[in-house]
C-alpha cells in the first residue's frame, strides 16, 4: 500500500444524491484529506510532536481509524474492536489512540483509516435507514446512524484543523 496520497484525488462528496451517500462521501473527502495531510512522511515524521501538544500525524490516522470503528461497530452495530489494535486499547485511559502509535509504520496506520473506512460504508450500506438505532447507548440512550455520521464528520473535520498546523510545522507543505 502507498502512503503517497494526490490531493486532486481525494473522494467528492455528491452534490445530487440521498443522505446516504452524502454522508458517506463528506466522511471519504475527510478520510482523504487526512491521507494527503500524512502522504509521504517517514515513520519518524509521522511521529512528530508539535509542542506543546503531544499530537502527532501518525496519532491522528490512529486516533481516526479507531474514533470511527468504536462508533459505527461498536456503539451502531454492537459488535467488537477490529483485532488490529485491540491489544492496545486502554479502558478509561482518554486519548490512548493519539499517544500508542510509537513504531507503527505508515503503512499499518493508513491500513487502518482503509479497515475502518470499509468497515463504515459495509454497515451503513447494510442499515435500513440513517434513522436506525444504535446498539449501545453512549449518553444513557441509543443514538441513529445519521448522528453517528454527523459526528464522525465532526471529529475529522475538528482534527483535520491539527494536522494542517502539524503538516506545516514538519515540512511547511499547506493546503486544503
Amino acid at each position: 500500500m502507498t502512503t503517497i496520497f494526490d490531493p486532486m484525488d481525494r473522494a467528492q462528496t455528491p452534490l445530487v444524491a440521498d443522505e446516504k451517500a452524502m454522508l458517506l462521501g463528506m466522511l471519504a473527502f475527510q478520510r482523504d484529506t487526512l491521507r494527503w495531510k500524512c502522504s509521504g512522511l517517514t515513520a519518524e515524521q509521522l511521529a512528530f510532536e508539535h509542542a506543546p501538544s503531544e499530537l502527532s500525524l501518525g496519532g491522528l490516522l490512529k486516533h481516526l481509524a479507531v474514533v470511527e470503528v468504536s462508533w459505527v461497530r461498536m456503539t451502531f452495530a454492537g459488535g467488537d474492536d477490529l483485532p488490529a489494535w485491540k491489544t492496545q486499547r486502554r479502558e478509561g485511559q482518554d486519548g490512548w489512540s493519539l499517544r500508542t502509535t510509537a513504531g507503527e509504520t505508515p503503512q499499518v496506520l493508513f491500513r487502518w483509516l482503509t479497515e475502518a473506512q470499509q468497515l463504515t460504508e459495509r454497515i451503513v450500506g447494510e442499515a435500513p435507514s440513517l434513522q436506525a438505532l444504535s446498539q449501545e447507548m453512549p449518553y444513557g440512550e441509543p443514538c441513529s446512524l445519521r448522528w453517528v455520521l454527523l459526528h464522525l464528520v465532526q471529529e475529522y473535520g475538528r482534527h483535520l484543523g491539527h494536522a494542517d498546523l502539524i503538516r506545516e510545522a514538519i515540512d511547511g507543505t499547506v493546503g486544503i
